[in-house]
């Protein structure tokens, strides 16, 4: 079970304090019947728990509320991990209009339902359509940032992953579209948060590692290639550490 994913499923009935109080017995237990099941690796059971605790949270909270929308987000991450990630996308979207409306564009929550939205059509292969997602994310984050420039806190870290997943799935694109020397940097400036944000899982930071020697083979850069690639069968075997960090989606 994911960090993020586990203290999302405890408190996310909890996001604005009077609605938590007005939560019913029911849907409280719905809630935690969803950690429990996920907690087990009962994943689908989890999905349709959450569900059910989605509809009973539209009823209690409206559908635009905060506390409804973190239900959303909840669902989607089962959704996604569940490999049903057109699900996964149509909640994401519903969940970030949602909080845009009750919390603002400018707004942490609205950035991860944004940044869900981005990996949900990543993983559909949409990858400039998910770019622009993780820009929505990193917009979304602006005034927070702004308002702690001398602070690296989570909202900057989360700032900074978010702009690091925008610029990988924009080299993605510049791959596809063969513009293979536009598109080393961006790997190259990606990886380096990804490497040093220890929540990213090894097997995506070795897999981009793999996606950048690739492009440097294509190059005639063999020799670089072949140092990529040494470090990605280290990372994907767990010998190359990285810093402790903080959020993702994976």
């Amino acid at each position: 079970m994911s960090p993020k994913l586990a203290v999302l499923l405890t408190a996310g009935l909890l996001v604005a304090s009077a609605a938590a109080q007005a939560q019913s017995p029911e849907l409280r237990a719905r809630h935690m019947r969803v950690v429990q099941l996920h907690a087990t690796g009962h994943n689908a059971e989890a999905a349709a728990e959450a569900r059910k605790a989605l509809d009973l949270g539209v009823a209690e909270f409206g559908a635009e509320h905060p506390s409804t929308a973190a239900l959303m987000v909840v669902l989607a991450k089962l959704r996604g991990e569940l490999g049903e990630w057109p699900k996964a996308e149509a909640l994401y979207r519903r969940a970030a209009a949602a909080r845009a409306e009750a919390l603002g564009e400018s707004h942490p929550d609205t950035g991860e339902a944004h940044a869900g939205l981005g990996e949900a059509l990543a993983r559909q292969a949409r990858f400039a359509e998910a770019e622009a997602s993780y820009w929505d994310a990193l917009h979304a984050l602006g005034v927070e940032v702004a308002r702690n420039v001398h602070v690296f806190d989570e909202v900057s870290a989360r700032a900074g992953l978010y702009r690091a997943w925008a610029l990988y799935y924009r080299a993605r694109v510049y791959v596809a579209e063969g513009r293979l020397a536009e598109a080393d940097p961006l790997y190259q400036s990606a990886i380096a948060v990804f490497e040093s944000n220890g929540s990213v899982d090894r097997a995506r930071i070795a897999a981009a590692l793999g996606e950048r020697a690739a492009v440097l083979r294509r190059l005639d850069r063999a020799d670089e290639a072949e140092e990529i690639e040494a470090h990605a069968a280290a990372v994907a075997a767990g010998r190359a550490s990285c810093p402790a960090g903080l959020f993702t989606f994976c």
